[in-house]
């Protein structure tokens, strides 16, 4: 359907509508946008305070995140969201109900917070929403936190999910917003990440400088890329409250600090959206934990690898630098692409009874490390699984 095709739809629906008011309406919708929109926008946007569903039409909108300023009004923008954070209830002073959801939305230009506000926030469902295009109307422009912009949709406002539209493949995917495990670097200050929990520590208590007191709990999150370590302080711990080992979480505005063994770490502080996920968004259809083939592997990692028992477990008791006598349980795996000798220390030993040459296995949260003569190994780590396949 053409521009055209769109105000003839108009007049139809409206027929005490002449030509030359609808061109009016549409001059002032432009106007009103000061520059923001062009003629097509204005169309729909004629088109849809009318009530009439502008379907089947793709357009040019002008208006991207990076051309917003705080004190723009009426403004209304397409981005993909790509973090939904929870819907908050509260009272008002004079004894009304309110609701209250923020979104993090983005185009191809930039990043923006959007508050939702009563009605709006209310409909916002995550597992709909998260990673999809949608067009939010209606909107104003105003300084948030840390003087960061945030688009405002309050009563006059309102939200719609797009689906067919050019815009599709003009906005990045959610994919594009994070990144994998494997890709991250001290080099990148912040990053956002989906992963799967598969360690939980306990929550550790601490006395500030000001003698206070502090709290951080460190979990460990996995991709088909490898693991990463993410510490989260202070009133964040809380919100761990209802995280499982195997929970799908999203990190948004992680920091990145280098760990004490050389790796990274991911540091989740007050400026950090955390959310625990029970779906898989758009275009995360087919995560999944992947095993790493063996010629991949490389030190400082916890990986997931599968293969088959290449020699006869043995079982022995070692003393350790500390002193300790533990239990272990060494092998060695081969897959297609290479063979790896595997160490299972004190209780994970067990995990070996049992096991013959060409046994089928796959090993999950295996630490990646060098052994003699700086071959890689695998070793034994909190958590480490053994399923035979």
């Amino acid at each position: 359907m053409t521009m055209k095709d769109l105000i003839q739809k108009i007049l139809e629906f409206r027929p005490d509508l002449t030509k030359d008011k609808i061109d009016e309406m549409i001059r002032a919708k432009m106007e009103e946008a000061k520059g923001f929109l062009t003629f097509e926008s204005a169309v729909r946007a004629v088109a849809t305070d009318l009530g009439i569903e502008p379907t089947g039409i793709s357009f040019e909108q002008k208006t991207s995140i990076k051309d917003l300023v705080s004190g723009l009004g009426d403004v209304t923008i397409v981005a993909r969201v790509i973090f939904v954070g929870p819907l908050q209830k509260f009272t008002n002073p004079d004894g009304r109900n309110g609701s209250m959801r923020h979104l993090v939305v983005a185009d191809k230009t930039g990043e923006l917070m959007v508050v939702l506000w009563d009605s709006n926030a209310d409909t916002t469902d995550p597992p709909n929403i998260l990673g999809r295009l949608a067009q939010f109307s209606h909107g104003y422009v105003r300084l948030g936190l840390n003087n960061n912009l945030e688009l405002i949709i309050g009563s006059k406002g309102s939200l719609k999910l797009i689906s067919n539209d050019l815009h599709e493949t003009a906005i990045p995917t959610l994919t594009f917003f994070h990144k994998k495990i494997k890709e991250m670097s001290t080099q990148t200050k912040t990053v956002n990440v989906i992963g799967a929990v598969a360690e939980i520590s306990a929550v550790s208590t601490f006395s500030r400088e000001d003698g206070g007191s502090g709290q951080l709990q460190k979990i460990e999150i996995e991709d088909e890329t490898g693991s990463v370590s993410v510490v989260f302080w202070n009133t964040k711990v809380q919100e761990l409250a209802d995280v499982k080992v195997g929970s799908l979480i999203q990190v948004f505005g992680a920091k990145v600090k280098e760990a004490y063994n050389g790796g990274i770490e991911l540091h989740v502080d007050s400026s950090t959206n955390i959310s625990v996920l029970n779906f898989l968004p758009l275009g995360y259809e087919g995560f999944s934990v992947k095993p790493i083939e063996i010629r991949n592997l490389k030190p400082g990692l916890k990986v997931t690898v599968e293969g088959k028992v290449a020699s006869q477990p043995l079982f022995r008791d070692v003393t350790t630098s500390k002193n300790e006598k533990v239990r272990l349980a060494s092998f060695e795996l081969e897959d297609k692409t290479g063979k790896i000798s595997v160490f299972l220390w004190r209780d994970c030993a067990a995990l070996a009874e049992g096991l013959s040459v060409n046994t089928k296995i796959r090993l999950r949260r295996v630490y990646v490390d060098y052994g003699s003569f700086g071959r890689l190994i695998l070793s034994s780590s909190l958590g480490t699984n053994l399923d035979r396949i």
